[in-house]
Order: C-alpha cells, then sequence, then structure tokens
C-alpha cells in the first residue's frame, strides 16, 4: 500500500523540510526496513521529552512555536538488531545530552547504543531531532512505511 505522507517539523533537515510530501511504501516483511533507509514511524508508545526537541509538536530554536503531533514522525534507520551505534557528543545539538536515553553507556567521547533483537536505531537528519538518541531504539512493531521519493516542492526552487 502506498501512502502520501506530510513532513512535520524541522528533524530531517537538508533531506526533507517541513510542509514537503513525501511517497511511502507499506512493506509486507520487516526486510525491507534496511539501514540508511528514510521511514515513517507511528510515536504511540514512545516517550516525548517535551523539554528538548524541534519535531512537530514541540518547542525549539528553530520552530519557535507549538505545533500539533504528527500522525506519523519522518526519520532515518541507523542501527539494526546486533548493532553497536556509536554517536560522537560533538554531533548532539547542546540541548540534547540531558535527555538522551538512559540505555546508552558513554565511551570517551562517544554515546554508544546496542541494538536489541527486533529494534532499529532512528535518528533526524538534522541539528535538532527526537528520535533514537532519546527514545533508545524503537521496536519494528512501531516502523510504518519506507520512504519512496518526496514530492517536487516550491520550498526547493530558490
Amino acid at each position: 500500500m502506498f501512502k502520501i505522507v506530510l513532513v512535520s517539523g524541522q528533524s530531517m533537515i537538508p533531506t526533507l523540510r517541513h510542509g514537503e510530501r513525501v511517497l511511502a511504501w507499506t512493506p509486507f516483511a520487516r526486510q525491507f526496513f534496511k539501514r540508511g533507509e528514510i521511514v515513517t514511524l507511528s510515536h504511540v508508545h514512545l516517550h516525548l521529552p517535551t523539554d528538548t526537541q524541534s519535531d512537530a509538536g514541540f518547542r525549539t530554536p528553530i520552530a519557535g512555536i507549538q505545533q500539533e503531533q504528527p500522525e506519523l514522525f519522518v526519520k532515518r534507520i541507523m542501527g539494526l538488531p546486533g548493532d553497536t551505534v556509536r554517536i560522537p557528543v560533538h554531533q548532539l545539538s547542546h540541548h540534547i545530552p540531558a535527555a538522551v536515553d538512559p540505555q546508552a553507556r558513554r565511551d570517551g567521547s562517544d554515546w554508544v547504543w546496542r541494538i536489541p533483537d527486533d529494534h532499529v536505531f532512528i535518528r533526524g537528519d538534522g541539528p535538532y531531532s527526537t528520535d533514537s538518541v532519546v527514545w533508545g531504539p524503537v521496536p519494528f512493531t512501531q516502523l510504518r512505511q519506507v520512504v519512496l521519493c518526496r514530492f517536487p516542492s516550491f520550498q526547493r526552487i530558490s
């Protein structure tokens, strides 16, 4: 099944911008969710802190206004079951370290996560993103679609 999804929030900049639309496909097996793929996921049952986020529904330095929660989040898969994901502290927004997932461990100048079975590690492409850095690894059951393409947008014409 195919679905047009509205991107809401700033977390996928520069790849996707707020208000753009993407074509997403609902795969019939989880093998279609691969590292590097942009996906949609349900935010139901995810811990969503309210003080450091830039996605829709949160006040941020970028957005500056409160927005409605989107039906789906759009993020990129960075880690699969069995992977170890390392993120240098300097790559995180200065707002994020206070909200880092408690499952993460600090190893020198990196935050490190071990991805358990039936989970993925997802990130936004932009510097301000609510993602697995805060939530921890996300269960496969939260993933909904694989993004296939972005529709042309007047925002991109300059």
